[in-house]
Parts: C-alpha cells; structure tokens; sequence
C-alpha cells in the first residue's frame, strides 16, 4: 500500500465531501459535436478519470451565451436541451465514485474560430496575440453575460453537477475585465478595482442565487498573467481576498497565464514541474478558502508534498490524467513505477484541440476513445501466440505491452544493448529529456509482463524464423537518408543523428539545412548553438520550427534567439562545394551563394527499414511491420501502430 497521509484522505468543498484531493482539471476537449450539445465520448472521457480514482472531475466552461463559444463545439450552457446530456455525464462519473463540477465561461475576446463571430470584450482591443478586434460591451451585452451564467450553473445543477465553478482566468471575459491592461471603460464596470470586479461580482450573485446558498460555487482565478503588460501575483492575490470576502465563494482554483502567454497557461516540458506552487502557497497565507493547485503537477510523491507543506488543499492535474487515468488508483495501492507520466509535449492534447480536432495524448491512445480502447476494453485473446517482435523502438515496445497483456508469449529482439530506438537520440535535445518518458514507460511495462527480450541481436530471416514465430511483428525503424544534393557526401556534411551521437567534428560556422520544421531541426540546431557554434538556419518553410506546437515555437525562439544564429527561410540549398553553398529561393527560384561555412547539418525525411520485412513476408503465418518500418512518422502514430496491432493479434 502507499505511504500517502494526504493525498488520499476525504476533503469537503462546501457540503461535498470529496474522497480525495486529486482533481482532474477543467480543459477545453472537442469531444463534443458542432451542435454544441452533451455527446457520450465527453462523458466516457470523464467517467475514465473517474473510474481511474480522481476525487473531483471539473468540466471545462461551458459557454454562457452563443457570443461567448470559443468554438462551435463549446457546450451550450444557456440552453435547457443540455440539460439531458450533462445528467448523463454526471450519472456516469458518480457511478465510477467520484464528484463532477461544471465549469462555466464566456471567452470574450478569444477564440479558435477563424474567423469568428463578433468577439466581445470590456473595451475594444485585441488581445494582444489575435489578429481580431473586439466589440466593447454594451449594457445589454453585459446583462445577457449575467444571465448566461446563471443559467448555466442552473443547468448543472438540474443535470446532477456536485458544484459549479466561474472561470475569472486565461481564455476568458472576466479575466479582461478584471485586468487594467484590458479593461479601459469609463462607465462603472472600469476604472477602479472595485468597478473592474464589478461584472465577475454581479455574476457570482447570480450564480448563487440560481443554485442557492449550500451549492459549491467556485472560482478559477488567474493569479499571474505572465506578460510584461499584464497584471501578477500580488494583484491576482487581491482578486481573490476580493472574492472571499464575498461570503458566496466555496473554493479558489488557480491558475496562470493568458493567450498571449500560452506557454505558461499550458507549460511545455521546458517548464519545471510544480513550476506555480508558490503561487498557492502565497495565496495560502492571505486566505482562508480551500485551494487548488496547478501546474504541470504529474507526480503523486510530489503532490502529497504540496500537500503536506501547507501549499495547497487539492491539487489540480490535467495532462497527467489524460496521460494516465489510473494515476489515482496505482499511487493508492503504491504502485508509482507503473504510472505512465505525462511528458509535457503537448502535441496530443492542447496542440489538437486548438486545432478545433478532438483531443488525444501521444502516449496513451485511449484518449478521446474511451469506450474501445479505455480502462477495461483489453481482453485476453482465445487463442495464445508466440509473437516475435523485431526492434525495440516505441512500436516495438507498445505492440509487445499490450500482446503481452492479451496473454501471448513475446519475443522482443533488440539489435542494439539497450531499448527505446530514436527516442534516446531525441531526448538528448535541450529541454527534451522528457520524451525519454515515453519509453522508460514502456520498458518497465515489458519487463513486468515477463517479455523475453534479446538485446545486441542484428535479426534476419533465419534468426526470426529459428524462434518458430506464430505472428512477426516488424518495427525496425527508419534511417537517415542521405543529402541528395551535389556536395551532399563531402566529409564536412553530416546528418541531425550523427551530431547526437557524437560521430561529427562541427566547426565553428554551421549551415544548417532544415527540411523538417519539427525538432529534429530546431532542437539540433538550438544543441549546436548551445555549444557556441554559428548557425545559419536555412528552411523551405515560412520560419524555423513551423510545425512545432505554439507553446514549445515560442519557448524555442525565446532561447534560440538568444544565441549566434541566423534564420534563413523559403530557400532551399541547391549545393555544396567545400564552404559554400548555393540557395534558392522557393519562390522566385533566384539563387544566392553563402560562403564560409566550416560544416553543413542536415534534418530530412527519413527511409523506412523494410528489407527484414520483405524477406520473411510470405514465409510466416502472420506477419505485420509497424512504427517507422512502415512509414517514419512521428511518437503518437508509433504507439498508435502498436497498440493497434497488438490488439489485433
């Protein structure tokens, strides 16, 4: 059993006795449809976090009013119909033995749309990271808001919601409202403090007054905006001594962070873990309320310290749940090496559902498909197998995790001394040590399902066939395909894995050829500037790092351009001769010489590893190739193959 004091006792918020202090954190999932109405794989999706020990589910914000949806997919909060739908959620959460709070939102001057209705804010301003102007609120706009929230909580309550909680943080109205960079009216909802919290207050009485005096009203307060024009700690700890005093206020929720600070509302994994726990702390010395905390918290150990020191009454996961939903259950019962921890990418999940598309997890597959692949789906096969599996990449390790767990007999052959294929060249990258989580995971899951594992074995055909395999599995993997340019073989070229491995002498001066636009680029670009190197950065692409998430661009360019680089995008090289290479424009096809480089770096696609595949293809009764042997792509679609297949064996 565990040796957790506090993680796992009983907490009242209101007259709701929580049965524990893990809470899975409100967060935007597209799992709805446009209708805007309560859909059964959003209810799944909580009823797994629920089901997987989490002692308190928040539902994201639903909207107010049809001016406050951030998306078409945002449930419709005014609108009695949802009330059906939500009752669902709420039945199906309390019968995994948890309680479930309703968030509620209206997103004022953000949005995902594009382009989007009329935007609505305090005074007529953008925000700053939005291309889109705002509407200044009328009198009957701010009304129609009051009303909106008092609805929706009613409609929470109606469906069977424990509690409700108004969102006063990142992506909302009464965040702006709250804040003097935003809020520049004249009339009584702006100017003094007391007038800025005029319409958060006068939506709090509403809300109370809609579901009475012992309903748990909480809020999500934003206590630090994190931008050099926005308001910080010391006055988001006024907002919420302003709230307590209030008398109507069961609880804080912290939190951080705006859009235009969107790497520190959702932090990636250059962001410590428990990177806002002193803002919980600070906010625990003024108050009296139960807080929550917040930040990129994935760990129990850590959150039963947070606990322990005072720092807060609950603490808030999001990512972490998503990642694993059993994290509750396995810390109970002291099984923390089995969690399988969140890496902090954010390409699953907040990368998606900005993108308007349902949310995932690059690890856990499950997410979003609750009811075919959630807690419970795996059943053992009827008919055992003896499954060889070559190469001990991410596929190689997913398909062999779940075979093993469906009761096949695995082999899993491993050319090298150790597992994890190119995750151990990528985690090497600055500020990527996490992605090593992936298959740390992986292996310890292997290894306690008792998978037999050769290591240091370069396997052929007869190697495989010498195992007398009912199933192969091919997951050999990718490789660097070489720079077909002229120039491309000269000694001073090499390739993003031979600059990992250490296999290349980089001068001083490197031209570094970026045809990826991921990390493989950027991140070995970023390495060899940390190690005090020139780099030029040269990019078919319209900037460097395109396709990285927003969160991790911006932490990327935030380092990066700190150090002696040069970008150069919408060229390609053309070719290399001993220094210099010769660039050409996407565009307009001119060409233009660059001189005085002392090595050249190149990040391109990969070739799959498919000659083991074909030699035995026909020679075995069943035979599949997964991962980049089929296609290199990137660590979601490698786990996604594996857990496929090994489902389907």
């Amino acid at each position: 059993m565990s040796n957790f004091d506090y993680l796992f006792t009983p907490f009242k918020l209101g007259n709701v006795t929580i049965k524990n202090r893990i809470v899975f954190q409100p967060h935007f999932d597209a799992l709805t449809y446009e209708d805007g109405m309560p859909h059964e794989r959003e209810a799944r999706y909580y009823a797994e976090r629920a089901k997987g020990g989490a002692g308190l589910i928040i539902m994201y914000g639903i909207a107010a009013t049809l001016s406050g949806q951030m998306s078409n997919r945002f449930v419709r909060g005014w609108d009695p119909k949802i009330v059906p739908g939500l009752r669902m959620y709420a039945d199906m959460v309390h019968e995994n033995g948890a309680k479930i709070f309703g968030q509620i939102n209206h997103a004022g001057h953000t949005t995902i749309k594009n382009p989007p209705q009329i935007l609505l804010a305090p005074s007529q301003m953008a925000e700053p990271s939005s291309p889109f102007n705002t509407k200044e609120m009328e009198i009957e706009d701010i009304q129609e808001t009051i009303e909106g929230f008092a609805k929706s909580a009613y409609h929470y309550k109606q469906a069977g919601f424990d509690g409700v909680e108004i969102k006063v943080a990142h992506d909302g109205l009464l965040r702006s409202f709250v804040s003097e960079f935003f809020n520049k009216r004249t009339d009584e909802y702006g100017g003094s403090f007391e007038n800025r919290l005029r319409l958060p207050m006068e939506v709090l009485r509403a809300v109370r007054k809609a579901v009475g005096d012992d309903y748990p009203v909480g809020i999500r307060l934003c206590l630090d905006e994190f931008t050099p024009w926005g308001y910080d700690l010391e006055y988001g700890i006024k907002l919420a001594k302003a709230f307590e005093e209030t008398g109507q206020v069961t609880y804080i929720n912290t939190d951080a962070g705006s859009f235009s600070s969107f790497y520190m509302e959702i932090p990636p994994m250059s962001v410590p873990a428990g990177f806002a726990v002193y803002m919980g702390a600070s906010l625990k010395e003024i108050i009296n309320l139960p807080i929550i905390s917040f930040g990129r918290l994935n760990d129990p150990v850590q959150a039963e310290k947070i606990l322990a020191d005072g720092h807060a009454d609950l603490v808030g996961m999001a990512r972490a749940l998503i990642a694993d939903p059993e994290l509750p259950n396995k810390a109970q019962r002291g099984d923390e090496e089995d969690i399988r921890n969140c890496i902090a990418c954010n390409d699953g999940c907040i990368y998606q559902v900005m993108q308007d598309k349902p949310i995932r997890c690059i690890h856990n597959p499950a997410v979003g498909l609750e009811k075919e692949l959630g807690i419970g789906t795996l059943k053992e096969a009827d008919k055992k197998k003896r499954v060889v599996v070559v190469g001990g990449g991410v596929a190689g390790l997913k398909v062999s995790e779940i075979a093993a767990l469906r009761g096949h007999q695995v082999i899993l052959l491993e050319k090298d001394d150790k597992l994890g294929g190119q995750i151990l060249l990528a985690s090497k990258l600055p500020h990527r040590d996490q992605v090593h989580g992936v298959i740390s995971h992986l292996i310890k899951r292997v290894n306690r399902l008792g998978v037999e594992i050769y290591y240091n074995m370069e396997a052929d055909e007869k190697t495989v066939l010498d195992f007398n395999p009912d199933v192969v599995v091919i997951a050999t993997g990718s490789r660097v395909l070489p720079l077909d340019i002229p120039g491309g073989n000269q000694e001073n070229v090499y390739s993003v894995y031979d600059v990992i491995d250490g296999k290349a002498t980089v001068g001083n001066r490197v031209l570094f050829i970026d045809q990826n636009g991921h990390y493989k680029g950027a991140g070995v670009a970023e390495l060899l500037a940390s190690q005090g190197a020139h780099v030029n950065i040269v990019t078919h692409l319209s900037f460097v790092g395109e396709n990285l998430e927003p969160s991790n661009q911006v932490m990327f360019y935030q380092r990066f351009m700190e150090m002696d680089v040069e970008m150069t995008p919408h060229h390609e090289v053309e070719s290399i001769n001993g220094n210099r290479a010769v660039l050409k424009n996407v565009y307009t096809e001119k060409e233009v010489e660059m001189d005085g480089y002392d090595s050249f770096v190149y990040a391109t696609q990969n070739g799959s590893n498919t000659d083991l595949y074909f030699s035995l293809k026909g020679k075995c009764k069943e035979i599949y190739r997964i991962g980049d042997s089929a296609a290199p792509r990137m660590i979601e679609q490698a786990v996604w193959d594996g857990e496929e297949i090994g489902r389907k064996l």
